[in-house]
C-alpha cells in the first residue's frame, strides 16, 4: 500500500508530495488542479516494468495520432505520432526537467522519465523497404532504478525503436513490451468500459465469492436484482443481463440505466483489484447522490477485505457527504481520507482532512472541494 506519493515535472505538478495516505482516498479540488494527472501518476508508478501503461496514458489523452508518411516509392504508409512532450512540466522534452514518481515508505517504488535529445542517424525498416531517418529525442523509463525502456523518436514523433533492459518475463521487441498491463491494478475513467472489458472481468469473478460482492453492488439501485450474466453478444446494452426478482425474462443492462452500468463496473473492478490498486475519476459519475452512501460502505468493505487501495476523484459536494457518512459508519474510522488538490499559480499542495475535520465540514456545510 502507498503512504506517500512524490511527483515532479510531470503534467501540472513540478514538485509535489503528499503522505499518510490511507486505504481509501477521495481526492477533490477545483478544475484543473491536478486530480486526473495525481491518478495517472499512481498508474504509472504502481505498473511497475510495464510500459504500456504509459501508453494507456497517453491514448486516455487523445495525446496519440496517426500520419501518414510517403516512402521513396510512393508508398504511403501509416504510422502512430506520440505526443511525449504533454507529460513534461511546461510541455516540453528537455533533458533538465526529469519526471520522477515515487513513493519512499510501505512501497519502495520510483519511476524516471528523462528526455534526452539527439541527431543520430538510424536505417528504419518500412514495408519492404529501409529508410534513413534522423532520431529527435531518446526518452529513458527507469523502473526502481534497475529494469529500464529506451524509446527512440524520429523527427515526426513516431517510434523508431523501444528497447529494454531487465524487464521481468520480457522480450525487447515493441509488441510484447506493449502488452496488457497487470491485471490487479485498474483504471476506471469517466467514459463507460466497453463489453469486451466487463466480460474479461467477469471471468475472473463468476462462480466465485466475488460474484455475490457484484451483485450486492446491484442491488444498491436495484434491490430486486438477483443474477448478472453475460451473453455472446458483444454490446453493451444487450450483452449484459440482469435477473430481477418477480420477473421471468431478464432485462438488458443498457435498460437499466447508466447508473446501473456505472456501479456494475466500479464493482467489477474492485474485487478483481485484490492486492492491487482501484483509480476511479469521477467515482460519482451516472449515480444519484441518495445511492452514494451505500456504495462507499461497499467500497470501504471491499478495500478492507481483498487488500486493494483505492483512490478515487470527484467534484460532488453529494459524494463528499456520502464519503464522509460512510466512514462515520464504519468500524475503522482511518479506512478513508479526503485531500483537497489546492492549487496557487504553479504551486499544487495536498490538504488532508481528517475523519474529524471531515465531519465538521459536512455538518457546517464548509467548502471543502
Amino acid at each position: 500500500m502507498l503512504r506517500d506519493l512524490t511527483i515532479q515535472n510531470y503534467r501540472c505538478f513540478k514538485d509535489f508530495h503528499i503522505d499518510e495516505l490511507a486505504r481509501v482516498n477521495l481526492i477533490v479540488g477545483q478544475n484543473n488542479s491536478g486530480k486526473t494527472t495525481f491518478l495517472e501518476a499512481i498508474y504509472l508508478l504502481v505498473q511497475q516494468q510495464s510500459i504500456q501503461a504509459l501508453f494507456d496514458v497517453l491514448n486516455g489523452r487523445g495525446e496519440m495520432s496517426n500520419i501518414k508518411t510517403q516512402l521513396a516509392s510512393d508508398q504511403a504508409v501509416n504510422r502512430s505520432k506520440y505526443q511525449f512532450e504533454h507529460i513534461f512540466y511546461g510541455h516540453q522534452l528537455t533533458p533538465d526537467k526529469n519526471i520522477y514518481i515515487q513513493s519512499q515508505k510501505e512501497e519502495l517504488l520510483s519511476l524516471k522519465i528523462q528526455a534526452n535529445p539527439t541527431n543520430q542517424q538510424v536505417l528504419i525498416p518500412v514495408a519492404e523497404e529501409v529508410e534513413t531517418r534522423f532520431l529527435a529525442v531518446e526518452l529513458i523509463v527507469c523502473y526502481n532504478q534497475t529494469a529500464t525502456v529506451k524509446i527512440s523518436l524520429l523527427r515526426d514523433a513516431s517510434i523508431a525503436h523501444l528497447v529494454s533492459s531487465k524487464l521481468t518475463d520480457r522480450k525487447n521487441n515493441y509488441l510484447s513490451l506493449v502488452g496488457s498491463s497487470q491485471d490487479n491494478f485498474n483504471f476506471l475513467k469517466t467514459t463507460a468500459i466497453t463489453f469486451n472489458e466487463m466480460a474479461v472481468f467477469w471471468d475472473a469473478i463468476t462462480l466465485t465469492p466475488k460474484e455475490e460482492s457484484v451483485v450486492a453492488a446491484l442491488q444498491i439501485l436495484e434491490p430486486d436484482v438477483e443474477r448478472i450474466s453475460f451473453t455472446s453478444n458483444p454490446t453493451n446494452n444487450s450483452g449484459i443481463l440482469i435477473k430481477i426478482r418477480g420477473q421471468n425474462n431478464p432485462i438488458p443492462l443498457g435498460s437499466m440505466g447508466d447508473g446501473m452500468q456505472r456501479i456494475l463496473s466500479i464493482a467489477m473492478a474492485a474485487v478483481s483489484s485484490e492486492n492491487g490498486f482501484l483509480l476511479v475519476d469521477e467515482i460519482d459519475t451516472g449515480l444519484y447522490y441518495q445511492t452514494q452512501t451505500d456504495m462507499w460502505r461497499l467500497i470501504f468493505e471491499t478495500a478492507q477485505r481483498l487488500n486493494v487501495q483505492v483512490f478515487a476523484t470527484t467534484h460532488s459536494w453529494d459524494c463528499i457527504a456520502a464519503f464522509q457518512e460512510a466512514l462515520e459508519q464504519s468500524e475503522d474510522s482511518s479506512v478513508g481520507k479526503l485531500f483537497r488538490l489546492s492549487r496557487r499559480g504553479e504551486d499544487i499542495r495536498a490538504v488532508e482532512y481528517t475523519p474529524d475535520e471531515l465531519s465538521v465540514a459536512v455538518r457546517q456545510s464548509i467548502e471543502v472541494r
